[in-house]
């Protein structure tokens, strides 16, 4: 089935702004720690998602309590455990590294999606989906220093973000099939937030909170509420919107073939804001990922028309 213009909209845009994250989030926990920086992103986000939610979908807003243990898994797993392992391996890594581990869900969401829900995959996509990751890998691994330190601590918390986007896009699929996006992100973010207030108020220095976003000025201020905004408004709302209804649309396997895109854009943007440098080898690389994409997306054998 030919997907429509829509779907490749909504799925490159979520992308986009999913690969610039790791860039905000690395800019922000230079002055705030990882527990309140997802705290304050998924608060600032239901300011946006509810008022939308009541106005436009408040009788689709309530949920069957059948579905409650779907919602609060849909919720631990992100973006309780997802943001956890996202925002700490951060901590230890660089962005461009942490993008290229969790450009590996589409590997483990492809199985999953084939043993859970049936989804078909031909060999040409999966060919595409190996030369996309080869692609994306070989972009960063040309130059070692484009990584950074390496830190196992690290490299497993970005797994355990890549296990847990995995585990939350198969409960998503479920869900999709009853309810509207906009009203499984709101709840997934009220829940979310609910279950960081405990280690919020365990774990973080509130003073050094306030003195980082209201008490100091300057460039670095401007620069925080700015990435800030971006990861709570752009991430954490509007590109989980367009996701959603896109795996809606085209389902996990062809949907998650894109999230090769986001290490690209962490690179290219670490790239204009003077964290990595960009080589003509690396770009060519990125051609590589686009002949991927576009054999995981082949809906016919090579040579028939």
């Amino acid at each position: 089935m030919k997907m429509p213009f829509k779907f490749y909209l909504y799925i490159v845009i979520s992308m986009i702004i999913w690969g610039s994250s790791f860039v905000f989030t690395k800019i922000c926990l230079q002055s705030i720690d990882p527990i309140a920086l997802i705290w304050l992103r998924l608060f600032i986000s239901l300011f946006v998602l509810i008022p939308i939610a009541f106005l436009f979908y408040r009788d689709a807003f309530k949920f069957q309590w059948k579905d409650l243990r779907f919602f609060g898994l849909l919720a631990i797993f992100e973006p309780f455990l997802y943001f956890l392992g996202e925002n700490f391996s951060l901590v230890y890594l660089s962005a461009s590294l942490v993008s290229v581990i969790v450009a590996t869900i589409p590997v483990f969401t492809t199985i999953f999606a084939v043993l859970i829900f049936r989804e078909k995959l031909t060999s040409i996509n999966a060919l595409g989906i190996a030369i996309s990751i080869c692609g994306t890998i070989f972009i960063l691994l040309r130059d070692s220093a484009g990584f950074g330190a390496m830190n196992v601590r690290g490299v497993l918390l970005a797994f355990l973000a890549v296990f847990s986007a995995t585990c939350y896009v198969m409960i998503l699929k479920k869900l999709l099939r009853n309810y509207n996006p906009i009203v499984l992100l709101t709840w997934q973010n009220i829940i979310g937030c609910l279950l960081f207030t405990p280690l919020l108020s365990g774990f973080s220095d509130f003073n050094a909170i306030s003195n980082s976003l209201f008490t100091s000025s300057g460039k670095e201020t401007v620069m925080l509420w700015t990435a800030l905004l971006i990861l709570s408004f752009f991430c954490s709302a509007i590109a989980f919107l367009f996701f959603s209804s896109a795996i809606k649309t085209g389902g996990i396997v062809k949907t998650n073939i894109f999230s090769n895109i986001v290490p690209i854009v962490t690179f290219i943007l670490a790239a204009i804001m003077g964290q990595e440098y960009f080589s003509f080898v690396k770009f060519m690389a990125v051609f590589i990922v686009v002949g991927g994409l576009a054999l995981a997306q082949r809906q016919k054998p090579l040579g028939k028309r």
